[in-house]
């Protein structure tokens, strides 16, 4: 698998107009979702991944989900330093205030708004 891994990184990185940063996230979820297809190529499972939206600023980043993931720990994963406004959580046909401390479960959608200027 450590061969698949670097190609899958280079490739990442030449789909992310040559960032790094970004071609190390899309192996990584890349590889997330390898997790959940069996050899014969047949998915077995959704993958495990949430996703991290700043409409505001266009940023969209798709992460592997781990147990125990906060949205404080997604934030940060997402290279996020300060927390741009109030989140919300799609959570299927639900959604929810996003306080640091939830809990996140695989496929969250965390929608930071930025907070209404005066």
């Amino acid at each position: 698998m450590g061969c698949k891994t670097v190609v899958r990184f280079a490739t990442g990185t030449l789909t992310s107009g040559g960032n790094p940063v970004a071609g190390a996230q899309n192996a990584a979820v890349g590889l997330a979702m390898d997790a959940v297809t069996d050899p014969g190529g047949t998915t077995t499972a959704e993958p495990q991944i949430i996703t991290v939206l700043v409409p505001e600023t266009g940023l969209q980043k798709v992460l592997p989900w781990r147990e125990g993931m906060t949205v404080y720990t997604a934030r940060r994963t997402a290279g996020l330093n300060r927390p741009p406004g109030p989140c919300k959580i799609e959570r299927g046909d639900e959604q929810i205030d996003g306080t640091p401390k939830v809990i996140l479960e695989p496929g969250d959608v965390l929608r930071f708004i930025s907070p209404a200027i005066p």
